[in-house]
C-alpha cells in the first residue's frame, strides 16, 4: 500500500508517513544492542520451544509463573490462539463497537459469529447491554480493549469486574496494546479472576512492530490449552532477543512514552486549534472529527504521501480519522498538509 500511495503523490516510498497503524515514530536504543548481538545469536537453530528466557521474564515482570505466559508472534497471534480455541461455528463473541478490528477478523477467520454492542453518546461502553450480550450461552470470547482504540479511552474497572462475573464460562480477554504508553493497567484485575486473559504487544509502547513479538498472560488452566494449539517455532531468534533487550530497558521506554505523551497533546492542540474535536485519548493515537468530511480530508492527506485511518460506513466513525502520534517533525508535515487544504 505505501508504494501505491507513494507513486501516486510523486514521493519515494521512504517518505510515506503511517499515520493508520499506531507504531512509533522510531525504533528503542536497546534495538542498536540487539543488532550488535547479531552474530552471537544462534541463527543456525531454532528458538527454544517455550520461547525462553523471554516468557519466564514476562513471567517474573507479572509476578505469575512461566506456564501461565504464552509468547506469540504479535498480539495477533495471541488474539487468533484464544479464538481458535473459544470459538467456532455455532459460537459467538462480544465486543463493543468501535473496537480493534482484529478481533472481527479473528473471530470470523474460525467461524464464529460477532455480537456488538455499540458505545453511548459519551463513548462509554454501556454495561447493562453488554452484560446482556455476554450471558448469552453461545458466547465463548469477551474482547476488550483498555484504553479502546480506536477513541483511546479507558475502561471502567467495575465494568470488567462485572464481566467477568456474568461470564464465568467465556474467556474475558483484555487488550493492552498501549497500557505502556497509557500507564494505565487492569492487570490484577483481569488475572485475579480464572476466566481472565491480559494480551500485550512490544509493538506500540516499546517500539518493536518490526520484530513482531506479543504474548498473553492468564491462568494455568486458560494458558495450557492455548499453548497446546501454537505452532512450534511461532518466533524468531531476533525477535526473542529484541524482546528481551526492551524489556531490560526500562529507562529507555520511560523517555520515549514521555516523548509521546507531549507530542500527542500538542497534536490534539494543533488539531482542536483547526476545528477538530479530538477525544482525550491516553494512547499513541488521537480520534478527531475535522470540520471538513472525513473521506476528504483522507484522500488529501494521502495525496501528500500521509495516510490516515478512515472508517467509511460506519455508523459511528464515518466522520472520524484516527491519527498515530509521530515524531514533530512528521506530524508538522501533516499540519501543513492540513493547512494546505483549508
Amino acid at each position: 500500500m505505501a508504494s501505491d500511495v507513494a507513486a501516486a503523490a510523486g514521493i519515494p516510498e521512504s517518505q510515506v508517513v503511517r499515520f493508520d497503524t499506531n507504531t512509533a515514530p522510531w525504533p528503542p536504543v536497546a534495538w542498536e544492542q540487539t543488532v550488535l548481538d547479531l552474530p552471537r545469536l544462534p541463527a543456525n537453530e531454532y528458538p527454544h520451544p517455550s520461547n525462553e528466557p523471554l516468557r519466564s521474564r514476562l513471567a517474573a515482570r507479572f509476578g505469575v509463573a512461566p506456564d501461565q505466559v504464552v509468547v506469540t508472534c504479535g498480539a495477533d497471534e495471541a488474539l487468533f490462539l484464544l479464538a481458535s480455541t473459544y470459538l467456532g461455528p455455532g459460537r459467538s463473541a462480544v465486543m463493543p463497537d468501535p473496537g480493534f478490528s482484529m478481533f472481527r477478523v479473528v473471530t470470523e477467520a474460525v467461524g464464529g459469529t460477532l455480537i456488538r454492542v455499540p458505545v453511548d453518546a459519551s463513548w462509554n461502553v454501556p454495561l447493562e447491554r453488554l452484560l446482556e450480550a455476554v450471558r448469552d450461552p453461545s458466547v465463548g470470547v469477551v474482547w476488550l480493549c483498555n484504553p479502546n482504540n480506536p477513541t483511546g479511552l479507558l475502561l471502567d474497572v467495575g465494568l470488567l469486574e462485572a464481566v467477568l462475573a456474568a461470564a464465568p464460562d467465556a474467556a474475558v480477554v483484555l487488550d493492552e496494546a498501549y497500557a505502556e504508553i497509557s500507564g494505565t493497567s487492569l492487570t490484577s484485575t483481569v488475572l485475579g479472576s480464572p476466566n481472565g486473559v491480559l494480551v500485550r504487544t512490544f509493538s506500540k509502547g516499546y517500539g518493536l512492530a518490526g520484530a513482531r513479538v506479543g504474548y498473553l498472560v492468564a491462568q494455568p488452566d486458560i494458558a495450557r490449552i492455548v499453548e497446546s494449539v501454537r505452532l512450534p517455532q511461532n518466533m524468531t531468534a531476533f525477535g526473542i532477543a529484541a524482546a528481551c533487550r526492551a524489556l531490560e530497558d526500562q529507562t529507555g521506554l520511560a523517555e520515549r512514552v514521555a516523548m509521546l505523551v507531549a507530542e500527542r497533546g500538542r497534536l490534539e492542540a494543533e488539531l482542536r486549534g483547526r476545528g477538530w474535536e479530538v477525544l482525550p485519548s491516553v494512547a499513541n493515537f488521537v480520534l478527531g472529527r475535522p470540520p471538513q468530511p472525513a473521506v476528504e480530508i483522507a484522500a488529501w492527506l494521502q495525496g501528500g504521501g500521509l495516510i490516515a485511518r478512515s472508517y467509511p460506513g460506519h455508523a459511528r466513525l464515518n466522520d472520524w480519522l484516527r491519527l498515530s502520534v509521530r515524531s514533530p517533525e512528521e506530524d508538522d508535515r501533516l499540519l501543513r498538509r492540513l493547512d494546505a487544504f483549508l
